[in-house]
């Protein structure tokens, strides 16, 4: 078992409150999108897992700086809700001719961005600070398949903050990409802020999930774990505070909260729930500016323990993972390094081969980076004999 937790690199401070708001999101009626078929659910159910249901070319504008092919897809996949539902993406190739056994494979969870369709990443793109990132794997010979998560980009509820779901969506379009270029069976789930939640979760579930794949480990770049912790310095409880903008749409799910959403906001809360559901991050965070707890929530105590009931069940499984787990974090992240280095902690105790790096000077955006040499070198130590034959 290898438990390095205090290597540091060096790598430059965003509200807490603002970050929450970037990385809790949860099931919300999706807009509808530019879907290539008229009926999403039957054809789910009658597909597998990560059978691509189409696909067309990525726009220019969109594409990653020394990719070659590129597509945009709609894939098959698990729902929040446990049945089929489709999940779109987009997969990335390197320039020039794959090496034998297919290119190597990143299954990439992106950081959030909002759950209306129009925030996917397979639509709006990668934000600038991110994509020199994707850029790196990709000239380093790795193909890239990123998921949107469910239901951003696709018509249906998005799943939000659900690790299974999350999970399911990175595993499934890594299928994807095996059925739309010559790529490895082998591959590396890699993720940044609730990204890296849903990495985390895939590395928890891959072997069982999809056996026929090689889930070589996990590469997580400030995630978000420990939910109860974080509410605490969040203090979502006190009047004065300023609302957490998607806190809001979270507490709206029935299927999951079990109650009328007009027993706990005001008429500006619910305002702000249905802007949630339409504008992105940046958009909604600047309408919210000057909202508090107090302006929102009938009872904001109320809504912070209904909030935090809700994400219990979404903390990364501390267990023994089947394959390395790799962790950094920017030391002046308001989304506290402390608390992936407990992560680390509690899943070395497990018995993970798992190493936590803080990225010294970094935050949550400059984090991505700062880390990409560190991450370059996990990925050749994770994969160190190169793809494994396709087949």
């Amino acid at each position: 078992m290898v438990n390095r937790l205090s290597r540091v690199r060096r790598g430059g401070a965003l509200a807490l409150t603002t970050l929450l708001a970037l990385v809790v999101a949860a099931p919300t009626a999706a807009v509808a999108a530019d879907r290539p078929t008229p009926s999403w659910a039957s054809l789910a159910v009658s597909r597998p897992l990560g059978t691509p249901l189409a696909v067309s070319p990525l726009p220019a504008e969109l594409r990653f700086a020394g990719s070659g092919a590129a597509w945009r897809v709609w894939y098959v996949s698990t729902s929040w809700r446990g049945g089929r539902t489709v999940v779109s993406g987009t997969v990335s190739v390197p320039t020039g001719r794959p090496p034998v056994g297919g290119w190597r494979l990143a299954g990439i969870g992106p950081g959030f961005n909002g759950t209306a369709d129009a925030c996917a990443a397979s639509r709006a793109g990668m934000p600038p600070f991110a994509r020199p990132f994707v850029e790196a794997l990709l000239a380093a010979g790795y193909a890239v398949a990123m998921t949107d998560f469910e239901g951003i980009g696709t018509p249906g509820p998005a799943s939000g903050a659900n690790g299974r779901a999350e999970a399911a969506a990175l595993i499934d379009v890594v299928r994807a990409a095996r059925r739309l270029a010559p790529v490895s069976r082998s591959w590396v789930g890699v993720g940044y802020s609730l990204g890296g939640h849903a990495a985390l979760w895939a590395g928890s579930v891959a072997r069982t999930y999809a056996p026929e794949l090689h889930h070589l480990g996990t590469i997580s770049l400030a995630p978000v774990t420990q939910w109860t912790r974080q509410f605490a310095i969040a203090d979502p409880d006190a009047p004065i505070n300023p609302v957490v903008p998607y806190l809001a749409r979270t507490l709206t799910v029935t299927d999951r909260a079990h109650f009328r959403a007009a027993d706990l906001f005001t008429s500006r809360g619910l305002e702000l729930v249905g802007l949630a559901g339409r504008l992105c991050v940046a958009d909604l965070a600047a309408v919210a500016s000057g909202v508090t707890n107090g302006d929102a929530f009938r009872d904001p105590a109320a809504a912070a323990a209904t909030f935090a009931r809700l994400l219990a069940d979404e903390e990364v499984p501390v267990a023994r993972y089947p394959r390395p787990v790799r962790l950094a974090h920017g030391t002046v992240d308001t989304l506290p390094a402390a608390f992936t280095e407990l992560t680390a902690g509690q899943l070395a105790a497990a018995g993970t081969d798992v190493e936590f790096v803080p990225i010294v000077g970094a935050d949550h955006f400059s984090v991505l980076v700062e880390a990409t040499p560190l991450v370059l070198g996990w990925l050749a130590e994770l994969d160190p004999a190169g793809a494994a034959p396709a087949r």
